[in-house]
């Protein structure tokens, strides 16, 4: 039953169906010729999706689209150097836990080494960024159920990639060449044939949950600490949690909801408790949880590193990162039920109330946090017209239905520092963190469904830009772009001033105008250059329209540094 044995056409239906029945949510195809099977297979599926001429930005539409459907989603490409071009989205998606399934379409084995062109070796090409790889040429009816079953094992962990080796005839007659996939109905799992043996991850579940309970019943200190993930957690479980421990998390952690008490701003933290010369043997934990993609404030983890802290990580796929100086353990269950697990085994804990010098612990961290908070609107309002008097604007006046997006530069460090008035856990791609693909995770959330909001910089408008030679394009988009003429993540960091080279070589000092861009996308482009403007232009940004509308403000880029160090000093009162 192998790809020669079936044909490229009933190899290709084959996956198809197998990955349907498994409940794949969607499909984002590149134009090509070697994938002509795997697109006549999928095309009649009447999944979401749409067609990206490159295949970098469709990996990332594959990437919002899965983060928005909370199911997989497949990228599907031709043959050689396309099949490299995934690898940016798949390595956030291992990050970050999506389950993102590159298909990448082949030429036989052995091409490569026989003078054929658009070859290259693609099996195991994403090896180091997925959580597993097969090359799609079953054997028996047999095999091809192991490996669907294999697929959607990994699936419940990150993203996978299918290489898929195809000889000629490539193309069926219409629609005679292949029998239509109905796929599943929403809201049912991504699942296998034949459940997965559960002993090993629930041996180490309880585990987990008894040292909890040990660390309540001891007085130990608990410090639950979350980077970006997906999921919005539950309210009454992080209540649970605050009870018996300090949370605190980036803005995209899903523990930025409501009235949970958690410190997201960790760098206005960090800078103000440096400030005070106290030492950090005051604050430090005894225990930390933590889940999610690597925190974003470096000098808070390397703090926490100093004291050599115990640490658990959350994480299905088994991930232990050695993160503060010691070997963690994973505990192997996904991050809302982790947390929800660990609120069940502190509240069964035999401690009804914390010790003293507990309280006093999580005192001292609070105190410092709730006076950086009443300095918080004192210093804002000192500060002129800025990248951070900008975003202040956007934060304000975002609704409360929309899907946030950050950059994951300084918008999403922006972000941290307001207090959220919004529904729905914003997202930034932070696992991996590269420049690459902000946009086009945005886009693909909307293509979902989704009423998506971007906040980014001008860089990463410009280097994703290509997000928009798509089709259909969703128009329920907004992106607002900070365009201050370069990096400004770069005035932030010591090491650029002192090289002399900052602005020519770390920066990228431009005056590119984004107009022309978004004309040539048939995007709705405006422009505002203070903040009476922008406040203006939002009262109806984001009324209906029949494209997608950017809204590009102009920033100065040296008194925007400035009013965020000066921010930062003034918070502290």
């Amino acid at each position: 039953m192998n790809a020669e044995s079936l044909g490229s056409m009933n190899a290709a239906q084959s996956l198809a169906s197998g990955l349907m029945e498994r409940g794949l949510g969607g499909i984002v195809f590149s134009p090509g010729s070697r994938n002509a099977p795997l697109i006549q297979a999928f095309a009649s599926a009447g999944l979401p999706g749409g067609v990206a001429l490159d295949e970098r930005s469709a990996a990332h539409h594959a990437l919002g689209m899965a983060l928005a459907l909370r199911r997989p989603v497949a990228v599907c490409c031709t043959s050689g150097t396309a099949a490299l071009n995934h690898g940016p989205a798949l390595a956030e998606a291992d990050r970050s836990g999506l389950p993102l399934i590159s298909l990448t379409a082949d030429r036989p084995e052995g091409a490569h080494s026989e003078w054929q062109s658009q070859t290259l070796r693609q099996d195991g090409l994403h090896a180091l960024h997925t959580r597993a790889h097969f090359t799609w040429k079953p054997e028996s009816e047999e095999e091809a159920v192991r490996q669907l079953d294999g697929m959607a094992e990994a699936l419940q962990c990150g993203p996978i990639h299918v290489n898929c080796p195809f000889d000629d005839p490539l193309y069926g007659a219409g629609t005679e060449a292949h029998t239509e996939v109905q796929p599943i109905p929403e809201g049912v799992p991504f699942s296998l044939s034949k459940p997965i043996d559960l002993s090993a991850r629930e041996t180490r579940i309880s585990a987990f949950q008894s040292r909890l309970k040990q660390a309540v019943n001891g007085g130990e200190r608990i410090l639950l600490l979350g980077g970006t993930q997906p999921l919005n957690l539950a309210m009454d479980a992080l209540a649970s949690w605050s009870t018996h421990a300090l949370l605190v998390g980036d803005p995209t952690s899903g523990m930025k909801l409501g009235d949970v008490p958690v410190i997201t701003a960790c760098d206005r933290w960090w800078q103000a408790w440096q400030a005070t010369g106290k030492a950090w043997k005051e604050v430090e934990p005894d225990l930390i949880v933590s889940f999610g993609a690597p925190l974003i404030s470096r000098k808070l983890r390397a703090s926490l590193a100093d004291g050599s802290p115990e640490h658990w990580h959350l994480d299905q796929g088994g991930l232990a990162p050695r993160a503060f100086g010691t070997p963690s353990r994973n505990v192997p269950c996904a991050v809302d039920e982790g947390v929800a697990l660990g609120a069940k085994a502190l509240k069964s804990g035999e401690s009804a109330l914390l010790p003293s010098f507990l309280s006093e612990w999580r005192k001292a961290w609070w105190d410092h946090e709730n006076a950086l908070r009443t300095g918080h609107f004192t210093a804002l309002s000192a500060a002129g017209w800025s990248d951070l008097k900008a975003h202040a604007c956007l934060h304000d006046a975002l609704p409360s239905d929309t899907v946030l997006h950050l950059g994951n530069s300084t918008p999403v460090r922006y972000a941290a520092l307001f207090p959220p008035l919004y529904d729905c856990t914003p997202w930034s791609n932070r696992g991996a963190a590269g420049i690459d693909g902000c946009t086009s995770t945005a886009v693909g959330a909307a293509m979902a469904g989704q009423r998506v909001t971007l906040i980014t910089g001008e860089l990463g408008f410009l280097y994703d830009a290509n997000a928009f030679h798509l089709q259909p394009l969703p128009a329920d988009l907004r992106i607002a772009v900070i365009h201050n003429g370069g990096g400004g993540i770069f005035r932030w960091l010591d090491g650029p001033e002192r090289t002399g080279l900052g602005p020519s070589h770390f920066e990228w000092q431009h005056d590119t105008e984004l107009r022309p861009l978004c004309d040539l996308h048939g995007l709705i482009h405006e422009r505002v250059e203070d903040e009476d403007s922008l406040k203006s232009a939002l009262m109806d940004w984001w009324s209906p329209a029949e494209a997608p509308k950017v809204l590009e403000i102009v920033t100065p880029s040296e008194e925007s540094a400035t009013a965020y160090f000066r921010y930062m000093e003034a918070v502290r009162g």
